[in-house]
């Protein structure tokens, strides 16, 4: 999705805008000017719709964090509107570490605003350019998260259908920032029974069946694979000047590893790509399979273990949500961390998911908690996962993850639960009303059912034309449980077993999940 080239008197939207209704685009959007809740920095770029500037929230004087906001001319899209709506549904389903975050929707009388996850560090387009030769280690490091953040969207069932070095940032200037894959204007679902046909994509990474206009979610597989060749040679596999003969070759997959550049390449990379550039995309090797390819074990990337701080796993076990509002509430507070106030639970959730999908169930808990020499048995974080699972597959997305195991304590402090509370509190007069209570919820992308929202008023005693004040705000996001009592490491839990087992009965435990069949003794 671009951004409509405009002067910057163009752009500065009235405070008070008249907004006569919401857009087909939005139906969730906040009806407000958004600077009356940011502070436009900078012009970050333009593009053919809109621009974008960077941003901080007003009246956040202890928040460094900054953010990207896009704003669209409504004018510029009215022919596209069908588009831009399905990638605005696609930023809102997606959760995962290595994928763009979408906070807010705000919309005035001529445009809307995209308030979006600051990425400083450049593309990797440029990053390829200045540094001109790239280690096998730096591209396994950028090619892992390039497949765990596509598999997170083929298990999704979304094909991005536009996958090149541009489409993915670096957060920071950093050594070792976080990569994040952005701009899904060309992002469709698919299904067993659909197959896409609209010929999309940039030249160089477009798949030969997209060429030829039948296709699925393999076309990724392929520019991911053009992107690999790029970054270990410098060069694209396919090259021409003219776009028809470049076509032919791509159709023909005609490429090679001739250049001398390829004599210093592993085999094993060689060998990927080659699974990758596959003609036939019902033989080309798939993003899961491509995760765990030997060329990662070859450099000593495959599911490297890292130590998970006790703390974590403790936070899993005290984890008692006290009720749907406050659950909502904390997916509000999270998605507002800083990259460094998370940075361990982020390196923890990817060391637990092993299937890079962005999605971690009671086995992969359990197995990291035995890596850790933690012991935690499996029904109990099946437990904790049905409780804090929203979407009800038994397994525990990014977000979900993070309101779990983070430290409550420490970040649950006074500025972070006040922007939370103005985040509900939609007309800023310092109470949430019933009615911008549910618009809010749903804007954070949980749909209560009139049922549930019954639940919640009652609960709360809120009534329409009443209202919550943030001390009472404060008392609900205050009143989590930290009763239960932590986990044993290995050593105290042998002691533990040795003292106990005259005084108490074997509890004999069945594994819920087909990795822990056998029965094993457990004492309490």
């Amino acid at each position: 999705m671009g951004a409509c080239i405009c002067k910057e008197s163009q752009l500065k939207t009235p405070r008070k805008a008249r907004i006569l209704s919401r857009s087909e685009i939005c139906k969730d959007s906040r009806l407000e000017s958004v600077r009356d809740k940011y502070e436009f920095l900078k012009v970050l770029g333009y593009g053919q719709f809109g621009t974008v500037r960077e941003a901080k929230k007003l009246g956040e004087v202890h928040s460094d964090k900054t953010y990207a906001i896009k704003s669209i001319c409504k004018d510029k899209v009215k022919m596209n509107l069908l588009t831009m709506k399905r990638e605005l549904d696609i930023l809102k389903l997606v959760d995962h570490p290595n994928i763009i975050k979408l906070y807010e929707i705000y919309e005035d009388a001529r445009y809307i605003h995209l308030v979006m996850e600051l990425c400083t560090g450049g593309d990797i387009f440029d990053y390829i350019l200045n540094k001109q030769i790239l280690t096998e280690d730096e591209v396994g490091r950028i090619m892992k998260c390039m497949l765990s953040a596509v598999n997170h969207l083929h298990s999704l069932k979304i094909c991005h259908r536009d996958l090149k070095p541009e489409n993915f940032l670096f957060v920071s200037n950093s050594q070792d920032a976080e990569i994040k894959l952005v701009d899904f204007g060309m992002s469709n679902r698919f299904g067993e029974n659909r197959v896409l046909h609209t010929m999309v994509g940039t030249p160089y990474y477009v798949a030969p069946e997209v060429l030829k206009g039948n296709y699925g979610k393999e076309c990724d597989v392929w520019s991911l694979g053009v992107i690999m060749y790029f970054m270990l040679s410098g060069a694209h596999p396919f090259r021409s000047n003219d776009v028809k003969a470049l076509f032919q070759k791509i159709v023909k997959c005609e490429y090679n590893f001739d250049d001398d550049r390829w004599k210093l390449v592993s085999k094993q990379a060689k060998n990927l790509i080659q699974k990758m550039l596959v003609l036939n995309p019902q033989h080309r090797i798939s993003v899961k399979n491509a995760i765990n390819h030997h060329w990662f074990i070859y450099l000593g990337q495959h599911n490297q273990s890292q130590h998970i701080k006790l703390e974590i796993f403790n936070s899993i076990k005290r984890f008692k949500a006290p009720s749907k509002l406050w659950q909502e509430s904390m997916k509000v507070l999270v998605r507002d961390l800083s990259e460094e106030q998370i940075a361990d639970l982020q390196a923890a959730f990817q060391d637990i998911d092993r299937s890079k999908t962005g999605f971690i169930t009671a086995d992969d808990i359990a197995d990291a908690m035995r890596r850790n020499g933690y012991f935690f048995a499996s029904e109990e974080i099946a437990s904790l996962i049905e409780q804090i699972d929203y979407i009800g597959n038994g397994k525990l997305n990014y977000t979900q993850f993070l309101i779990a195991a983070m430290d409550r304590k420490r970040l649950l402090d006074e500025e972070s639960m006040w922007n939370t509370f103005k985040y509900f509190d939609v007309n800023s007069n310092g109470y949430i009303q019933v009615e911008e209570l549910k618009f809010a919820l749903e804007k954070a992308g949980c749909f209560i059912s009139d049922l549930d929202m019954v639940d919640i008023l009652n609960e709360f005693q809120l009534k329409a034309g009443n209202g919550m004040d943030f001390g009472e705000f404060k008392e609900i996001m205050m009143c989590f449980s930290e009763e239960t009592s932590a986990l044993p490491t290995e050593a105290n839990e042998i002691e533990r077993k040795q003292t106990r087992r005259l005084s108490q009965k074997r509890l004999t435990v069945r594994r819920v999940t087909t990795n822990f069949a056998k029965k094993e003794d457990y004492y309490n």
